[in-house]
């Protein structure tokens, strides 16, 4: 009974990874992407053309990567709301940056700029260009500062 009970954990595990592992990521045009990503692109980078752009299918879900230039890297989520911005150290555009999280910024670190935003299901991670990493809730509220 053992035996079989093994086989079948065997079988499942190795299904699993097989599916997993068949993840697709492909080049795409700006059109391609949701209108969501594409509204934010225009609203935030205007004509500037990305580097590239990745969709990343898997098994259950679908991501999409824009890359400008060799510094600056977006990531959306599949409907195409923004997950990640990251400058690669560089300050990415305030315009990106929730009101409140950009006042509170001023406030108390006003010679830092952003260089690195993400949105979770907990909130906003933000990086700072001295390279302190401040945590926010979904209402925008300073939570704590990691370093």
């Amino acid at each position: 009974m053992k035996t079989k009970f093994k086989i079948a954990v065997y079988l499942i595990a190795g299904l699993l990874f097989g599916l997993s592992a068949n993840a697709q990521k492909t080049v795409i045009k700006k059109e391609a992407l949701p209108a969501n990503a594409q509204t934010f692109l225009k609203t935030h980078f205007g004509s500037k053309k990305p580097s590239y752009i990745l969709e990343d299918k898997e098994l259950l879900s679908t991501e999409y990567k824009v890359q400008f230039d060799k510094q600056l890297e977006i990531e959306f989520d599949k409907k195409g709301n923004w997950k990640e911005v990251d400058g690669k150290n560089d300050k990415i555009p305030k315009s990106i940056i929730p009101k409140k999280i950009a006042s509170y910024i001023k406030t108390n670190f006003p010679k830092e700029k952003v260089t690195k935003i993400e949105i979770g299901t907990s909130g906003y991670e933000t990086k700072l260009t001295n390279g302190l990493e401040l945590k926010f809730n979904l209402k925008e509220d300073f939570i704590k500062i990691d370093k």
